[in-house]
């Protein structure tokens, strides 16, 4: 595994991903604004961290948890070999002009309290299946964002400071925006 290989990876997949938005899908269609490349991110974002880690480590994209009749339906959670969640990801696509990220982080810390107490998650996946996974104390938590271009650099150092003072990972992929 080269992790810098998989980082220039990334950075292309994203890159292409973001240039097909611009692109005109038929001559007389026109589009007032870019069409949302979130999913496109997920999944590269869990392509990247897949490619880093062993492979016996399993990635669950998006699926549903019901607690209390209550749907939660987390970004990304990196489960390892023995069924142990290992990470809460958030990822942020487009952070919003000038967004203030601390309801993001409080409902990551939310979700973080509340999995913690349930302990024993049934993860819903896609086609009908689901996977029990377990869910303890030590479970790093991350906040994963895009891009710079959209969040002025006031925001970007509270939320970073505000996400570390709750000890998660707060990070920013591209400078400026996805081409960058």
């Amino acid at each position: 595994m080269n992790i810098d290989r998989e980082i220039e990876q990334l950075k292309k997949n994203i890159k292409e991903i973001y240039f097909g938005t611009c692109k005109q899908i038929k001559e007389n269609i026109y589009r007032g604004h870019k069409r949302s490349i979130s999913t496109d991110i997920e999944d590269n974002i869990d392509l990247f961290i897949s490619a880093i880690l062993p492979n016996d480590y399993k990635f669950f994209l998006d699926s549903t948890i019901r607690i209390e009749k209550k749907s939660h339906r987390p970004d990304l959670l990196i489960i390892d070999g023995n069924d142990n969640v290992t990470a809460l990801i958030e990822i942020k696509a487009n952070m919003g002009w000038c967004r203030n990220a601390n309801e993001v982080i409080n409902k990551l810390i939310d979700t973080d309290k509340l999995f913690k107490n349930k302990t024993k998650l049934c993860c819903k996946l896609s086609e009908e299946n689901s996977r029990i996974v377990y869910y303890g104390n030590n479970v790093k938590l991350f906040l994963v964002s895009l891009t710079t271009g959209n969040c002025k650099e006031y925001y970007r150092k509270n939320n970073k400071e505000y996400a570390q003072s709750f000890n998660i990972f707060h990070f920013n992929l591209f400078e400026e925006w996805y081409d960058s």
